[in-house]
């Protein structure tokens, strides 16, 4: 067929593939796939609620019927994040790339639920005009400030889906020209951005967020090598931008490491050293082996009461985002017991729910601290049971 207006020609040809990708996707969708696909979004989506750590309750999770003609893959809209379930297969065309994929989308969606974005939304940010109510919603945001709230859940959401152990980084810009495609979006509407502007604020997003994570990566290597003071700054850099439940814990683990390096050496660690192991030491073989000393200088005392305390803060603050956080709870009670408040660790131990209490780690910081609470009968229980 011969045509006289190129451009005209390309675009009706972009439409006609979107059109036959919709057409093959839609229309097997049996009730086995439809359970798959649910199983998996909602995998993934409680492996990035964890990794969001938030002390808010999670969203609600709910699908949007198959039998509709699809017009956005996800939404966030009254605590509730929806998810086309065809979107899963679209998902499923990226091969080894598919929970990537997904993992960006509902992520994006969390971001925005988690920083209190006040108005309902979709990932690609164009509304089909059937859905009027929908759309009439979102107006009420003015353009700018939808482009400032589409940037934070572009950046979080890059960000805590690699912390959840995706990959979304290569992927992301590909993602979004498969979702215009597959959902016929036009790539400009009134009072939205743009595709090319969503595209550049994805594009900033992914450089921010790839650098930042780098340096989370960087952080956890230093605080392997007991390169401390490296770490934390790392760690503290990272959580300016994002603060989590696992920065704070790191941040705090490191604080506490640093204490100890400068907590003399009683008999009885020397002694049993197994037994006088904190559970988040990383490693026993230098602390735990230095020679008894019986007195610390006044200047090293107020740096280990220092740095204690700030730890406290920090896994304080963890918990606060979490409460569920059950190596929150063990680590500050680690930390009670170095300031010598043996009971506020039991107690803190306590706090947790009985399967967790019975966890290796909770049960070594149990035993330390009854034993500093001169109750060695209780302690040497724990330590039996641990074959310590």
């Amino acid at each position: 067929m011969k045509t006289n207006n190129p451009k005209s020609y390309i675009i009706s040809q972009k439409k006609r593939v979107a059109f036959l990708v919709v057409v093959v996707i839609g229309s097997f969708f049996s009730v086995q796939a439809q359970h798959n696909a649910e199983v998996q979004i909602r995998a993934v989506f409680n492996q990035l609620v964890a990794a969001y750590g938030n002390t808010k309750s999670s969203p609600m999770l709910e699908f949007m019927n198959v039998k509709q003609k699809p017009t956005t893959p996800a939404f966030y809209k009254d605590k509730k994040i929806k998810v086309d379930l065809k979107f899963y297969q679209l998902c499923q065309t990226f091969g080894n790339d598919s929970l990537n994929a997904l993992s960006i989308v509902i992520s994006h969606e969390l971001a925005h639920y988690y920083y209190d974005h006040n108005f309902c939304t979709d990932f690609a940010f164009a509304i089909k005009n059937k859905s009027q109510e929908f759309a009439n919603s979102i107006k009420l945001v003015n353009k700018n400030q939808k482009i400032i709230y589409e940037t934070q859940a572009d950046d979080k959401g890059l960000f805590y889906a690699a912390v959840a152990g995706f990959n979304p980084f290569e992927i992301q810009p590909k993602v979004l020209d498969s979702i215009y495609q597959f959902y016929q979006l036009k790539e400009n509407n009134e009072g939205y951005p743009s595709k090319q502007e969503r595209k550049t604020i994805g594009l900033n997003a992914l450089r921010k967020s790839q650098k930042l994570f780098n340096i989370f990566e960087s952080a956890l290597i230093a605080k392997e090598a007991k390169q401390y003071k490296k770490a934390l700054t790392l760690f503290e850099e990272v959580n300016r931008d994002f603060p989590s439940r696992e920065n704070y814990n790191n941040c705090g683990v490191i604080k506490t490491l640093q204490a100890l390096d400068l907590k003399p050496l009683t008999s009885e660690e020397s002694n049993y050293p197994k037994r006088f192991l904190y559970p988040l030491e990383i490693d026993n073989s230098t602390r735990l082996q230095k020679e008894i000393t019986r007195s610390i200088t006044s200047n090293d005392e107020d740096k280990m009461f220092n740095l204690l305390k700030s730890a406290q803060k920090d896994f304080e603050k963890a918990i606060s985002l979490d409460i569920n956080y059950t190596i929150g709870y063990i680590n500050l009670a680690c930390v009670f017991d170095l300031l010598d408040n043996s009971e506020a660790a039991i107690g803190k131990i306590k706090e947790l729910p009985l399967d967790k209490q019975k966890l290796v780690e909770a049960q070594r910081i149990l035993a330390i601290a009854y034993y500093h609470a001169d109750n060695e009968k209780k302690a040497d229980a724990i330590w039996y049971e641990l074959k310590i």
